[in-house]
Formats: structure tokens, C-alpha cells, sequence
């Protein structure tokens, strides 16, 4: 063989032999992707035995838009004895029967020993013994993009379903929750979230950062967000659970002045009547500095103190106080309820400004009859200079300073009339239940346009939002001018029927004297209302008021028989947006949250006294009261005229109820 044949044949085989590695190499190298499937089998075998299913019979079919009991549902065993948890939202429904089955199927009766109601888990209790118990992971070692993977248990007892992901965030949800991006679905809520190695890091719940209640988070089912309560915090609370009382968040019974989570504004705004922040001694115009230890200086810090605590717990504020040398420091027990806010009402209709500052005060034009102003001996055209010794310089001030107070409470006013000043007193009085059977317009229209001004749509048209073919109408009076403020009455058809022709008639006269614009969604199906829809009629409102002149204190709504329910859905679920709702042969059907103390909101019903039923609904519009809602509940005696909805007194008392919803 030559010197060249030698090389070349010594260079084939080194390749060859390098290859021949290689080959080795790849053949012996694990396959990650089947390790990871293996490892997450692994997972769930581990915590498969102490996963259960809960099947619920009877209850309510719905709450509020959520369908309840469609399915069976999860749950983990937590002691041996038979204790399981799982999501509170499974429970909804209050289900007559629950029952609960084994992975070796074995099925049992199971009772509701209690529930938490911050963290929304409930206790379940079985009659077994020596059940498997999983593994917990321990609270410093769950770690941000660590795997997680979610468990449960619907309709293959052999097998959980699983879905994985990673931990997204820790202590989410007000410092309660682990965050996942697994997917998150009601079959697994109640259900098991694992580590890689099958140790229960956390239960999985639906809840929501902004909002609260039982049905709370749970429209971002399979979204990618999901949480879980830590395991560690679960098994803190059940030996509370398991003495079968129930645990509900904790309220203070604080708001501070600024406003959104980012504010560093620390002053107390209102501290509520009869809430442990008062009893404690805490006051309005206090700066809070820390809370509970903690040294807070934005509101979102002050949330995850609070929003994490129960009632019956205590929490200490640290405050500093105009006129105190050294900060305050005060204890706090939290309670579950509050007692409800009510206002103070001095018994005034402001002079409309018209988009103009008043230069003095507030001007009076009207007195409500007996109110504390009458009683005091307010007059028309009186200008109020000042509050409790506080400048007055507009309406809106005026009225968040009798917001402040409570029926009962005393202030003094400084007027000025007829350009004398006069100082007098008044004892706040509960806004009334009633409408005044007189009160003037104060609508100034002018039927020349205004110069420089853009062209408005006036009178009865139809119109569509840009890139939206779901369709709405409006009447605007003719004779609108831009520089007055008008009401707006956003009319919730019934089921059917838009009843635009009925109402236009009805109203328009109304609506010319009391200076008010309406509009009308309709429904995507004129048949119902669907509550996904409530977006649409949130845009038409907000394009309306990016139109016209509208004063933001008398924006209602207004509805009939079925359409009602519809309109107490929006006007609890836009609660900055609207401040009254008017419904006519219809009723609340599920009870509204509690008053509001920046959003005011009066009701008020219209019922067909020739309906035995309506003489039932009595005892709703008592309990709306007790909650603190102004609430007028009109029996109306005499027949409808043909093609009427509502007789002309009716209308002309919802009319000036309207036109009083800025009131004092």
C-alpha cells in the first residue's frame, strides 16, 4: 500500500469512527421530551389517590349569569379521616345532596362541614377512614417558572385530567394566590396544583383581582391565568373550618383620598359609621403611615394587608393626625359587615351651572318640603359660601361634603341673600322614598344655534356605533342647546318588543320640559337580552355623552317587565356610570350589592296595583331600604290608556324624580 493509499485510508477510518461515536452517543443520550411525559405521569399517579370527584344534585340551576351543577367537579382529600377541599364556587348553586367518589370507586354522601369566603374553598366530610393523603410542598420552595401542573377529576376515575404549565407569580390576587398558566376550568377547580414531583403546592379556585363574590374569576377559565391557593395557607385554616363556622373577609371600614392602586395619597377620605376603623378612633383627614407593622405608602400596599385578613382578626393602623405631635397608633378588630352607608341630605336642588364654575357658592334652586334646608328656612336663590366653615365652590363639592355625614349629623351653612350673609344651622335628615309632587325645570333652551357651535343630530334617528351593525335610537329634544346640561334616560327594552314608537310618544313632552335626551340599544336578538351585550350598551351611553351635553348626576336608566332585569344588571355593573334606575311591573330578583358611598344610586318602582303579585314585591323594596337605597315604590291605581305603558301621572312622577337626582 503507498504512503497516499496509507493516509487516505487512516483518515476514512478516524471519520468513521467519529461517526460511529456520534451515533452511540445520540443512541444513549436520553430523550427529554419523553422523560418530561414521563415525569409528568409520574406527578400525577403520585397525587392521583387523594384526588376525588364531587357530582352536586338539586340547588339552583343559575347565579347571576353562571350556569351551577352541569358537571361533576374536584375535590383533594386532606386527612385521613375524611376531611376534603375543594373550590367554594362548586357550592354555588347550594345543592341539596353532595356526593363524593373515590379513585377505587367507592362513593359516599359527603355534608358541608364550612366555608372560607375569602380564599373561596369549602370543607367537605365524608364518612371513611385511611385515605391517602398528598404530600405537601413546603411554602419556600415554590418558586416563580417551576412547573405546575393542574389536576382533577371529572368523568374517568382511572385517570385525572392534566393540564401543565409553569408558576407565573407568586402571591397574586392580594398576596393569596399562586398564578399558573396552566389551564384553569370549573372541571378541576377544587382540584389538586402539583410540582414535578406530584407534592400539592395549591387548591385551584377561580378569583379575580379586582372584583369579589362567588362567582368571581371565573369567566377566565382557560385563559392562561389561573390561581391556586398555597397548600400551606389551606391547611392553616382548616382546623377553623372544621369547627363548621364560616370565614369571611375582614372590613376596616376605610377609604383613602386618592384614587387607583398606584396612588400614594394616604389620607383617610371616610371613615364608615359603626366600622372598626371608628371605633378604633381613627378619623377622616388621618394620614395612615403603616398597617399592621407594615410600612405603607400606596394603596395597593394597604390592599394586601387587608385583603388577605379575616373577620375577627385585628390589625393595627399607625396614623398621623393634624394637631398631634407624635403618630397615633390604634388596634382594630375586622368584622364581616359594615353597617350600611347611608347619606346625609340637606334637602336642595342645585342652580345647574351649565359647564361654568359658580364665582360664589351654590345657589339654591329648590326646596325639597320638610327637608332640613325648609326646616332651617332656606330660599330659593340663596347662595351657600360655605359647609361646616369649608368654601363651597361648586355643586359637586357641596354635595361630597353632605355625603360625609350621616342623617342626624349637624352643620352649619354660611348664605348669602339678597347679598347679605346669614349664617344658620341644620340637623341632616335620610334621603326620602318619596317624589315631589312640584318641581319646576330649570332647563334653559334656546332655539337660536349657538355660534361656532358643531351640528347636532336632533329630534328621533337611528344610528350605529363605528365598525358595529347592532343598532340604537335617540331623541334629542329640538330645541337642545349645548350650553345647558341634560339628563339622559337609557331605555332597557323588554324581551320582544323595543316598544321605540310607545316610548317616544310617552316621553317626548317629558322630555322637552325636564331636559332629557333619551336612547335606546336594541338588543342583538330582539327576543332577549343577552348579558354579554352589556359592553354595547356602555359604549352607546359613553358615544352619547361624547356628543351632547350631559349632566353626569342624572344619567338612569329605564325599563319594563322582563327588560328590568337586564337594567339592574348594568346599573350595578357600572356603578360610576349611572345613578338611577326607573322599572315599571317588575322586581329585583337577586339582591344588589352594598351602598355605595361615591357612586349613589336611587331606585324606584312602578307597579300595576290591580296585580295581586306586585302587593308581594313589598317586602324586596323594604329590604332595598334597609340596605340604604333611596327607593320609591309606586302602586299606580288607575288604568293604563290604550297603547300606554305606564299612565301620564306615572310618567310625569318618574319625570321629576329624574330631574331630582341631583339633589342635596
Amino acid at each position: 500500500m503507498t504512503q497516499t493509499n496509507t493516509k487516505l485510508f487512516l483518515t476514512l477510518t478516524m471519520i468513521v469512527s467519529v461517526h460511529l461515536q456520534a451515533v452511540h452517543a445520540q443512541s444513549s443520550r436520553p430523550n427529554l421530551e419523553l422523560l418530561e411525559e414521563r415525569a409528568f405521569k409520574q406527578a400525577a399517579a403520585f397525587v392521583n389517590p387523594s384526588i376525588v370527584r364531587i357530582e352536586t344534585v338539586g340547588g339552583q340551576d343559575r347565579v347571576g349569569k353562571i350556569v351551577t351543577g352541569t358537571g361533576p367537579t374536584s375535590g383533594v382529600i386532606v386527612s385521613k379521616d375524611g376531611l376534603i377541599i375543594s373550590s367554594a364556587f362548586n357550592f354555588i348553586g347550594k345543592p341539596t345532596s353532595i356526593l363524593v367518589t373515590l379513585p377505587d370507586e367507592r362513593r359516599f354522601p359527603a355534608q358541608i362541614v364550612a366555608s372560607d369566603h375569602l380564599k373561596m374553598l369549602t370543607l367537605l366530610k365524608i364518612e371513611a377512614q385511611n385515605l391517602p393523603v398528598p404530600l405537601a410542598v413546603p411554602e419556600n420552595e415554590i418558586q416563580v417558572g417551576m412547573w405546575s401542573i393542574a389536576l382533577g377529576r371529572t368523568f374517568n376515575l382511572e385517570q385525572p385530567s392534566v393540564s401543565v404549565g409553569i408558576v407565573s407569580a407568586l402571591e397574586r390576587i392580594w398576596g393569596k394566590a399562586i398564578q399558573t398558566d396552566a389551564k384553569i376550568s370549573p372541571v378541576n377547580y377544587g382540584g389538586p396544583l402539583v410540582d414535578i414531583n406530584g407534592r400539592l403546592m395549591g387548591i385551584l379556585v377561580p378569583l379575580s383581582p379586582g372584583a369579589t363574590g362567588e362567582t368571581a374569576g371565573v369567566e377566565w377559565y382557560d385563559s392562561g391565568i389561573g390561581f391556586a391557593i398555597p397548600i400551606q395557607d389551606v391547611l392553616k385554616i382548616i382546623p377553623r373550618l372544621n369547627t363548621g363556622k364560616d370565614l369571611y373577609p375582614g372590613l376596616l371600614g376605610i377609604t383613602l383620598s386618592g384614587k387607583g392602586n398606584l396612588s400614594t395619597d394616604m389620607k383617610l377620605d371616610r371613615v364608615r359609621y359603626g366600622s372598626p376603623a371608628q371605633e378604633a378612633g381613627i378619623k377622616s383627614g388621618d394620614v395612615l403611615t403603616k398597617l399592621d407593622g407594615h410600612t405603607v405608602s400606596m394603596h395597593s400596599q394597604v390592599k394586601h394587608v387587608l385583603m388577605n385578613k379575616y373577620a375577627g382578626e385585628s390589625v393595627s393602623l399607625t396614623v398621623t393626625r393634624t394637631g398631634s405631635k407624635e403618630p397615633l397608633t390604634l388596634k382594630a378588630t375586622l368584622v364581616k359587615k359594615l353597617v350600611p352607608f347611608e347619606s346625609g341630605f340637606l334637602g336642595i336642588l342645585p342652580q345647574r351651572e351649565f359647564n361654568e364654575p359658580s364665582e360664589r357658592g351654590v345657589r339654591v334652586r329648590y326646596v325639597f318640603s320638610k327637608s332640613p334646608a325648609a326646616l332651617a328656612g332656606l330660599k330659593l336663590n340663596d347662595q351657600i359660601l360655605e359647609f361646616n366653615r369649608q368654601k363651597v365652590t361648586n355643586s359637586k363639592s357641596l354635595a361630597s361634603m353632605v355625603n360625609h355625614l350621616r342623617p342626624g349629623d349637624s352643620a352649619e351653612l354660611l348664605l348669602l341673600r339678597e347679598e347679605q350673609p346669614l349664617i344658620v344651622k341644620v340637623t341632616l335628615q335620610s334621603i326620602p322614598h318619596t317624589v315631589e309632587n312640584t318641581l319646576p325645570s330649570q332647563i334653559v333652551s334656546s332655539k337660536t344655534a349657538p355660534k361656532n357651535k358643531p351640528a347636532f343630530k336632533k329630534g328621533h334617528f337611528k344610528d350605529t356605533l363605528p365598525g358595529d351593525e347592532q343598532k340604537f335610537w335617540a331623541y334629542v329634544p329640538e330645541d337642545y342647546n349645548p350650553d345647558n346640561q341634560y339628563g339622559l334616560m337609557v331605555w332597557i327594552h323588554p324581551h320582544g318588543n323595543t316598544m321605540e314608537s310607545n316610548i317616544l310618544n310617552s316621553w317626548k313632552s317629558i322630555c322637552e320640559q325636564r331636559g332629557i335626551i333619551i336612547v335606546g340599544p336594541t338588543s342583538q336578538d330582539v327576543i332577549r337580552w343577552n348579558r354579554d351585550e352589556s359592553e354595547f350598551v356602555k359604549e352607546v351611553v359613553e358615544s352619547i355623552l361624547a356628543q351632547y351635553s350631559i349632566d353626569p348626576k342624572r344619567i338612569f336608566l329605564l325599563s319594563h317587565t322582563d327588560g328590568s332585569d337586564f337594567a339592574f344588571h348594568l346599573v350595578f355593573k357600572y356603578r360610576e356610570l349611572f345613578r338611577g334606575i326607573a322599572v315599571s311591573e317588575s322586581s329585583i330578583k337577586n339582591k344588589p350589592p352594598e351602598t355605595d358611598p361615591d357612586f349613589p344610586l336611587s331606585i324606584y318602582f312602578a307597579l300595576n296595583a290591580q296585580n295581586p303579585f306586585n302587593q308581594l314585591l313589598q317586602s324586596q323594596i323594604e329590604i332595598l331600604r334597609k340596605m340604604n337605597y333611596p327607593t320609591v315604590f309606586q302602586m299606580i291605581k288607575s288604568k293604563n290608556q290604550a297603547g300606554q305603558y305606564l299612565d301620564k301621572p306615572s310618567l310625569e312622577e318618574i319625570g321629576r324624580w329624574a330631574d331630582s337626582l341631583d339633589r342635596i
